[in-house]
């Protein structure tokens, strides 16, 4: 759950907006060629902080990956999609559906 409280979210969003400035300096353009940028800063802020591989270390972590996935595709992703059904219309496979 990305929802931390204030207090910790000032502790860390000094870093973080340094990070996306060193990764976009743009801030809105994804490129494919970025993505493997992205990829080796989680990598790499995973791997650093999980010390001691474990089961349940590596269960952890990609339970959380699986969330912040599942949580940007709602609020970003299903949104979207929802905003080109009403533009251009639904499939109609899907409206049978529905």
């Amino acid at each position: 759950m990305p929802y931390i409280n204030e207090s910790k979210r000032e502790e860390l969003d000094a870093c973080i907006d340094n990070l996306i400035r060193c990764l976009d300096p743009e801030k809105d353009l994804i490129v494919s060629n970025m993505l493997g940028d992205i990829n080796y800063t989680f990598s790499r802020i995973l791997g650093g902080l999980m010390g001691t591989t474990s089961y349940n270390k590596i269960a952890m972590i990609t339970g959380v990956l699986e969330n912040i996935k599942q949580e940007f595709y709602r609020r970003v992703a299903s949104p979207y999609e929802d905003k080109k059904i009403l533009e251009n219309g639904d499939i109609k496979e899907y409206k049978k559906l529905s």
